[in-house]
């Protein structure tokens, strides 16, 4: 058994990107016989308080506390056989850990899930941004012995700093991802997952919700951290965790993915198009980034643009029950032969030989 050290920003089991990239491959690794030890920088007082607002005393607090944490990490406990990075060894700050950690001459994996090299201002947390440092992957990708990126644009991106890239996207669990057994238990419905920070996606179809609403007896779920309100539109609330987010799925007819004209939109993969696949059910997503590579238009399917398509397309998919079961299965199967844990992590495990050797 070889042992990966791997230096990720959040703490485990909370962060959508870090639980669907090495969170989820290190369990299925271990049958190749690569144990990963995960140091994670955000500790359970800082991510309680972080993405929330307000509590600038504690986050500046916790912030210090988890880089001196983070840092006698570096410095005293890895003794590994290889070193694994998610985005960043610390949420702030210039490369400085991570090439500290290099030092030590392990060969290095850095794998990056969004574009982290732009600059980015949270809806939460403004301040922020002038501690991200975000120019520091360039320093990443030069420093790694691989670059593992989500999708083909972010790995030409990071191949003019390394030619030595492999594209992995977002892989999911899709026997726990999984279509019920029920077609549509409780009813037509329409279906949103997301986060705090994008919220503000699913605002910029509010227009397309009501006039939905208006024309369709239709349900709109939402499952995310705390409420949100769009005018003339019921909503059911719920809140997010990893159980309630399956069901969620499970028991609804149609996920939609709305996206602003945002810098960073066109480099994201949306692993909630993947998951609504898993789970049975047609998309509906706006035509950016992976959305493309995920959805075949018409077939488990609607890529759209304007509100208009956005309306008529929901229209279509709610009026026909035949359209929402033919399509849920071909958006199954597409999640099964492209985006399976079980399917792909061989990949990832070829990956970890090639980079540090031995098994696999």
């Amino acid at each position: 058994m070889k042992r990966i050290a791997a230096l990720v920003p959040n703490k485990l089991g909370v962060s959508p990107g870090q639980r669907q990239r090495i969170e989820s491959w290190a369990p299925l690794l271990e049958n190749y016989r690569w144990q990963v030890d995960f140091f994670p920088f955000e500790d359970e007082s800082l991510n309680d308080v972080i993405y929330k607002k307000g509590h600038l005393r504690q986050k500046v607090l916790g912030l210090a506390s988890s880089y001196v944490r983070q840092t006698s990490n570096v410095l005293n406990r890895l003794n590994h056989d290889g070193l694994f990075i998610y985005r960043e060894a610390s949420l702030i700050g210039p490369a400085i850990l991570e090439s500290l950690a290099k030092r030590s001459g392990m060969p290095m994996i850095y794998d990056l899930d969004d574009p982290i090299f732009l600059p980015y201002a949270s809806p939460v947390n403004g301040w922020f941004s002038l501690l991200k440092f975000s120019r520091k992957t360039h320093s990443l990708f030069r420093l790694s012995n691989r670059v593992i990126a989500i999708n083909s644009l972010i790995g030409d991106y990071a191949k003019k700093y390394n030619p030595s890239v492999s594209v992995v996207p977002n892989l999911i669990d899709t026997d726990l991802f999984h279509p019920n057994e029920t077609f549509e238990p409780e009813g037509v419905s329409i279906v949103w997952t997301g986060s705090v920070s994008t919220l503000r996606n699913l605002n910029s179809v509010s227009n397309v919700l009501r006039r939905v609403q208006e024309k369709y007896d239709v349900k709109i779920k939402i499952v995310a951290n705390g409420k949100t309100e769009i005018d003339g539109v019921h909503l059911e609330h719920h809140e997010w965790s990893p159980e309630t987010e399956i069901a969620c799925l499970q028991n609804s007819s149609i996920g939609i993915v709305p996206l602003l004209d945002l810098e960073w939109n066109p480099w994201k993969f949306y692993l909630k198009t993947v998951q609504y696949c898993a789970a049975g059910i047609p998309v509906v997503a706006r035509n950016i980034g992976s959305n493309s590579e995920v959805i075949e238009d018409g077939v488990n399917g609607f890529l759209v643009e304007t509100e208009d398509d956005w309306v008529e397309r929901l229209g279509r998919l709610i009026e026909s029950a035949e359209m929402r079961r033919r399509m849920g299965i071909a958006a199954r199967e597409t999640a099964v032969k492209r985006f399976s844990l079980k399917t792909q992590i061989e990949r990832v495990a070829q990956i970890f030989s090639e980079v540090y050797g031995g098994p696999a």
